[in-house]
């Protein structure tokens, strides 16, 4: 069976990214090995005077095995270039892939980013350098609120103009008392240039479409 990686892309801070990731490793690990990973996480409290991310600790449970899912790990809710700098680390995108290259081993494997697209990783990299290095199709994790549309076509065009695989988009419904939110999923429907691949109600589990079947069984 071959082997799928895809990374996880929010349209901005907190949408919802690792709720949804989660979702999506209880979803594939029903036919194939599957794991979730975060390379990147600031925000961290201090746990035994060591940073300890939330994220990767919601990561591992989805996971259910005992691999170190974590890399860097930062203090404060800043952005990773600042974040790192906090801790004397430079981060590089080569860096970022070696992490991730090892866990290739699984049948599908989800990469979650942090923040959005156009993050600074460094001085001069963003997300956008990392998705060029290594090529890993993408899954854009909507956070349906006010201003998702403007955040989700920008995400969607930025991708399109780096020759960068947008795979599907997932909706989650971070706001329960959103206005107008199926015109939204509409709206969205028409204009990204890719399948909606599942919908997440709020705090409910995922309701994945044929596209994500698809996806998964390697039929993008």
């Amino acid at each position: 069976m071959s082997q799928q990686t895809y990374f996880i892309l929010g349209t901005d801070t907190d949408c919802g990214k690792t709720y949804v990731t989660c979702q999506l490793v209880a979803f594939a690990k029903k036919n194939y090995t599957t794991l979730a990973i975060k390379p990147i996480a600031s925000g961290c409290p201090l746990v035994q005077n060591q940073p300890v991310s939330g994220d990767v600790d919601q990561l591992k449970k989805a996971n259910q095995c005992d691999d170190s899912i974590g890399g860097w790990q930062f203090v404060r809710p800043i952005s990773p270039h600042l974040a790192a700098k906090d801790h004397g680390v430079e981060l590089s995108i080569d860096s970022i892939a070696q992490f991730c290259q090892p866990f290739t081993r699984y049948e599908r494997l989800f990469i979650e980013g942090a923040g959005g697209l156009m993050v600074p990783l460094n001085e001069s990299d963003t997300w956008i350098d990392f998705l060029k290095r290594t090529q890993w199709p993408v899954i854009l994790v909507v956070g349906m609120r006010l201003g998702c549309i403007n955040h989700a076509l920008l995400t969607a065009s930025t991708l399109a103009a780096n020759t960068i695989h947008l795979s599907g988009w997932i909706a989650n419904r971070i706001d329960p008392h959103m206005l107008a939110y199926e015109d939204n999923i509409r709206t969205l429907m028409r204009h990204i240039p890719a399948p909606m691949l599942a919908e997440v109600g709020f705090s409910q589990p995922i309701q994945p479409t044929r596209a994500l079947h698809a996806l998964l069984q390697g039929n993008d």
